[in-house]
């Protein structure tokens, strides 16, 4: 079957496609993403890039009726749907660079009308106010790699049982950044799930090799454990 051809900037949906037409023995599927599938998945992205040009206008119509007296939990719904915006530019599969920079636009002026809104609050309130602002950061950081992006979507768009295949599709780098998403307990999930597919390629395809993912999961997991003396307080 010929390899279908993807496009120059995938979404999620196709991201996902492309990760298992190259990748095949990490997912080990008896069927291969055909050209209808990846049909599809290409439809569900642009359908996703429509909606997402269609909200940005709408919330630069609020940002613009905003008044100078507006509440601070007013202020605050509009900041957080413009992240939440910028999040879902983030993983979408098109340059959008032009709405991002309008969007980081808008946030610098929705964060100085926050900064107002809490300027007369106690030193603990901008405190925590700073913090959050660092962690968003933080997390911008990490959304400059898509597998984040797809990872943290809210429509589970990677089956659970197919994350350890889709982290392994994925450079060390990336893979690294991945894992600070991850809870402690899907991250052990993940080693178990390695060691079994590890098992399967040592006797389909021996010259495949996952060590160095293995061995970034296993100083992840070393680093999160707590010893037993320090859990119970010995």
């Amino acid at each position: 079957m010929d390899r279908p051809a993807f496009s120059e900037c995938p979404g999620a949906w196709e991201r996902h496609i492309v990760r298992k037409v190259r990748y095949p023995y990490f997912f080990n599927q008896a069927h291969t993403p055909s050209k209808e599938d990846l049909l599809i998945a290409q439809q569900r992205d642009q359908l996703e890039l429509a909606q997402f040009n269609q909200h940005l206008a709408e919330l630069a119509m609020q940002c613009s009726e905003l008044a100078d007296d507006s509440s601070a939990r007013h202020i605050m719904t509009v900041k957080n749907d413009l992240d939440r915006c910028f999040d879902t530019a983030c993983g979408l599969g098109a340059d959008l660079s032009e709405q991002k920079d309008a969007l980081s636009l808008l946030n610098d002026l929705i964060t100085t009308a926050v900064r107002r809104a809490h300027q007369e609050d106690d030193e603990d309130s901008r405190l925590k106010l700073i913090k959050q602002e660092s962690l968003r950061m933080r997390h911008l950081t990490r959304l400059n790699y898509p597998i984040v992006c797809d990872l943290l979507r809210a429509d589970s768009l990677i089956p659970a049982a197919e994350i350890p295949a889709a982290l392994l599709s994925e450079t060390d780098e990336a893979f690294t950044v991945a894992l600070e998403i991850l809870e402690d307990g899907q991250k052990w999930s993940i080693a178990e799930k390695f060691a079994a597919i590890e098992q399967r390629l040592s006797a389909a395809y021996p010259d495949i090799q996952i060590g160095s993912k293995q061995r970034i999961l296993n100083r992840q997991l070393a680093i999160n454990q707590i010893p037993e003396e320090a859990e119970t307080g010995q």
